[in-house]
């Protein structure tokens, strides 16, 4: 995973599984790679363009990214 990489979020299960449907479609930059050494919960803290639930950072799946 690239930090201070730009993404856009893509649905999938585990994005689902954290109720976070919503969030598909949106940009944002990834400031935090937490997948490293990690077998669950792989993912990253993003940055996002536009709040959502007037919050910017977000944990987004690694499965639920594509980047720009």
């Amino acid at each position: 995973m690239n930090k201070n990489t730009y993404i856009t979020i893509v649905a999938s299960t585990d994005l689902s599984e954290l109720r976070l449907d919503d969030l598909i479609g949106r940009r944002g930059l990834v400031v935090e790679d937490l997948s490293v050494g990690r077998r669950k919960n792989r993912g990253a803290i993003v940055l996002l363009d536009e709040t959502f639930m007037d919050e910017f950072l977000w944990f987004i799946p690694e499965n639920a990214m594509v980047y720009e």
